[in-house]
């Protein structure tokens, strides 16, 4: 009897939109760039002072019982962030993940198949397109304002038709570090029809001081079709052990936990989480830094005389008079890692988190050095 792969390829069964479909990457990691080498990481937006004590603690606190299965679910963990969120939400309004990344491949995967579409507006956050396109859906762009970065709320509504399933709204946005109006979230958020579900992407809404910043908290509220998400890796310090989550209506709650595995989220995640969201202390210091900082760093780019973006979140976009991979490569020989963002769509330009004041400085140290040496 032939095998059946030498009657029919295998490649012949793979799915044509998985094959055609990009795999989203990160940024580079320290030992991926050079291990031995001592340098700054400005490039993937973490927190420079490091993960939440408190989070810390309990980790350390319960290495011991790794040996066991200590949660059957995340409900410990959904109860803590309804307390969290003063009991405005439910236990059961709350959807968590292994990261924001998680978060947006259970959403796809609830709302996406071939025939049906997302909208996203670039520059965004490439993991919208990629993981969306992994569920089958066809992407529609409705580019950014390039002098700005605004959304263009009527083009995005004039997108919209009856294969629509999801938008993908980051605000603030990465990688521009703009961000969504009241204004401008309300029209389009109170004039999308039913079949459409709203992914509030608002992982860095900790760094934002605008008083026109609006969370999803009050869509929810009112029962919209919106779903807000948010991650432990930027003000809380937690890159590292990857959780996530998202709260939204009940009805959309219900049938995206439909879609999760169980054992979702182990052990020493969930406890790190559960003990961040008390750490008031280490968000305050975050935020503190991040808004000094940001300051300090828009004055010396324009010493150098660099177009930059001013930033709601905890990273700076500029633009360079380089090549982006000749810049980020100048840069690290100068012992700062920065991001470029030509994967983004933005050529010549190139993201920055916002460090610590050593860190900081180092950045305009060795960015003086290569302007100097063009």
């Amino acid at each position: 009897m032939k095998e059946i792969n030498d009657v029919v390829g295998i490649d012949n069964v793979f799915k044509p939109h998985i094959v055609r479909t990009k795999q989203y990457k990160g940024g580079s990691t320290r030992d991926e760039v050079n291990g031995d080498m001592q340098f700054y990481k400005l490039s993937s937006n973490e927190n420079m002072l490091g993960p939440s004590p408190l989070a810390m603690k309990a980790i350390q606190d319960n290495i011991a019982s790794l040996h066991e299965y200590s949660f059957q679910s995340d409900e410990k963990f959904r109860e803590a962030l309804e307390e969290f969120y003063n009991h405005e939400f439910h236990v059961d309004q709350f959807v968590t993940a292994n990261s924001g990344i998680e978060m947006i491949e259970l959403i796809g995967r609830a709302f996406l198949e071939q025939g049906l579409e997302f909208i996203v507006s670039t520059p965004t956050f490439l993991a919208y397109k990629n993981i969306s396109e992994l569920q089958g859906g066809t992407c529609v762009d409705v580019p950014l304002n390039p002098d700005d970065f605004s959304v263009d709320a009527d083009a995005i509504l004039n997108a919209v038709n009856n294969r629509t399933r999801l938008l993908f709204l980051g605000t603030p946005n990465n990688p521009t570090g703009s961000y969504l109006t009241k204004e401008v979230a309300d029209k389009i958020i109170y004039n999308l029809p039913p079949h459409v579900v709203v992914v509030y992407d608002e992982v860095y809404f900790h760094f934002t001081d605008k008083d026109d910043f609006k969370t999803a908290a009050s869509y929810v509220k009112e029962g919209r079709n919106v779903i807000a998400m948010h991650s432990f890796s930027k003000a809380y310090g937690l890159a590292g052990i990857r959780l996530g989550y998202g709260f939204t209506t009940p009805e959309i709650a219900g049938y995206l936990n439909r879609t999760r595995r169980p054992f979702m989220i182990n052990t020493l995640t969930m406890e790190a989480g559960i003990a961040a969201l008390k750490d008031v202390d280490h968000i305050e210091k975050t935020r503190a830094l991040i808004h000094s900082e940001k300051y300090f760093l828009y004055n010396e780019l324009d010493k150098a005389d660099i177009k930059y973006w001013k930033s709601e979140a905890n990273f700076i976009l500029f633009k360079t008079v380089m090549d982006n991979e000749a810049f980020t490569a100048l840069m690290l020989k100068k012992g700062v890692m920065v991001r470029t963002t030509e994967v983004f769509g933005l050529p010549q330009h190139i993201r920055v988190t916002i460090g610590t004041r050593v860190a900081n400085e180092a950045f305009v140290k060795a960015l003086n050095e290569v302007i100097e040496g063009i």
